[in-house]
């Protein structure tokens, strides 16, 4: 009853705040009762079919005010709606704050260690299965299943034509395929379909270098059309269940970066998949405060690669509420 009350209060609450955005920014004589309705369906429609193209470019739109740079800009605009020589400076104060803050290496540090120490301490619970239990090994891709699914070709591929972020989990796995000794499956879940449906070259690749890496060809099932945790556990469910492997009896290791694997595991849980979380790419490796934590003078230095490190932090948390809004969370209140 207390999740399900949390949800209604924040669903409201989204709703509110986005109202509010709006009519600061969009003038009332064009933000009539019609408008308004478009735009929260638009942000309904986000919500039921996340990973449609057009649906997920909208909420791409409509998500700008709740992202460091989004925010920043909204201000710099709003701060400048009486013209140029009346630019409203608390506005503007508040955007460089924000700005400045956001692309601190030092707060980009800090929060990437929190979500990755808490992945760590996650992964090596007492009550996670054995290894050795697992039916299969999940390879997890990056999508949320908010994005526009343009973001592929954008992709940095490697030379063996596969995602750079994709390729270090497809070593892990290999490497875990061996430590298992149960001859699981090597599931890999990472929406590798372009914007016609097609498997790109990519599918070949990855099958290639985990063939290479000695997981039997027999043993690789690509999944290339999920576009997000929820969808890649759909689908893991239902390629285990061809198997004849019910899913209360199974256990999958997931493979997932360090900040996203937490909710991942919950999305799994979910559907009564027993997880064993093995996060990867950790990208703080010390918790400032901590011991072994040394402070330069850069980490006060604004860099491009601190922003869009705190902006993928922001993204996993507005991630994860958008999973526990839509009930897909075992354990909401553990992410």
């Amino acid at each position: 009853m207390f999740e399900l009350l949390t949800r209604i209060l924040l669903w409201a609450l989204i709703g509110i705040i986005l109202w509010r955005i709006f009519l600061n920014v969009i003038p009332r004589i064009y933000l009539t009762w019609l408008g308004g309705l478009l735009i929260f369906t638009f942000v309904i429609l986000a919500f039921l079919n996340p990973t449609d193209d057009t649906v997920g470019a909208v909420w791409q739109i409509l998500s700008i005010p709740l992202k460091p740079l989004g925010l920043s800009l909204l201000l710099l605009l709003s701060a400048m709606r009486s013209g140029i020589k009346a630019v409203a400076g608390n506005l503007v104060l508040a955007a460089a704050l924000i700005l400045l803050f956001s692309s601190l290496p030092l707060t980009a540090y800090w929060l990437t260690s929190q979500s990755e120490r808490s992945a760590e301490a996650f992964a090596t619970n007492d009550n996670i299965p054995a290894l050795t239990s697992a039916q299969a090994i999940v390879v997890l891709g990056d999508s949320s299943g908010l994005l526009d699914s343009s973001y592929r070709t954008r992709t940095e591929l490697d030379e063996d034509g596969i995602s750079t972020n994709l390729t270090p989990r497809l070593l892990y796995a290999a490497r875990l395929y061996q430590e298992a000794g149960s001859n699981p499956l090597v599931i890999v879940s990472a929406g590798l379909q372009d914007r016609e449906g097609e498997d790109t070259n990519e599918v070949q690749s990855i099958t290639n270098l985990l063939a290479g890496t000695g997981v039997p060809s027999n043993r690789i099932v690509i999944d290339s059309e999920s576009a997000g945790a929820r969808t890649s556990a759909e689908a893991v469910v239902e390629i285990l269940e061809d198997r004849g492997i019910n899913n209360d009896d199974a256990s999958v290791v997931l493979v997932g970066s360090a900040v996203s694997i937490r909710r991942a595991s919950s999305t799994f849980g979910r559907l009564d998949v027993a997880v064993i979380p093995r996060p990867t790419e950790f990208s703080a490796l010390s918790l400032p405060g901590s011991d072994d934590f040394t402070l330069r003078i850069a980490d006060f230095v604004p860099s491009v690669d601190a922003l869009a490190l705190t902006t993928r932090v922001v993204d996993e948390y507005l991630t994860s509420i958008y999973y526990f809004l839509r009930g897909w969370l075992s354990n909401p209140m553990g992410i």
